[in-house]
């Protein structure tokens, strides 16, 4: 990382949603990513507390996109399948959610998102406005 000043993308606020996998694939530039089964971590999820779902439904589809435009590796058609996948949960959660996931606001940001893409205005750090 520090030979090659590769750093965490500022432009992914908050959430950082997939910013760990926009981090592999410019690291992979300069070496092979590895995957080993023994490894062990810790994956620190809070669902209650975090903030807004808003701002989360608004990551869930503004930083796929982001992330296939900055042409970093994060093909266009694994962007769009990922996003497609949280907004049907969100549409189908919506109207039953989870106590601990807030749908209705991962969907609005979802919407937000979209009217932002169409209008040209969509851009990750957008999240910080909502």
């Amino acid at each position: 990382m520090r030979e090659h000043q590769v750093t965490f993308d500022e432009r992914l606020p908050l959430y950082g949603w997939q910013e760990d996998v926009d981090f592999s694939l410019r690291l992979a530039a300069f070496g092979t990513i590895v995957r080993i089964e023994a490894a062990r971590g810790v994956h620190l999820g809070v669902k209650l507390g975090r903030g807004s779902g808003v701002r989360l439904g608004y990551s869930q589809v503004a930083n796929p996109l982001y992330l296939a435009r900055k042409r970093c590796g994060y093909p266009l058609s694994r962007a769009v399948g990922h996003l497609t996948r949280n907004m049907a949960k969100n549409v189908v959660r919506a109207t039953w959610p989870e106590p601990f996931v807030d749908r209705r606001g991962r969907l609005r940001g979802n919407m937000l998102a979209l009217r932002d893409m169409v209008s040209g205005r969509m851009v990750p750090e957008r999240i910080l406005e909502l």
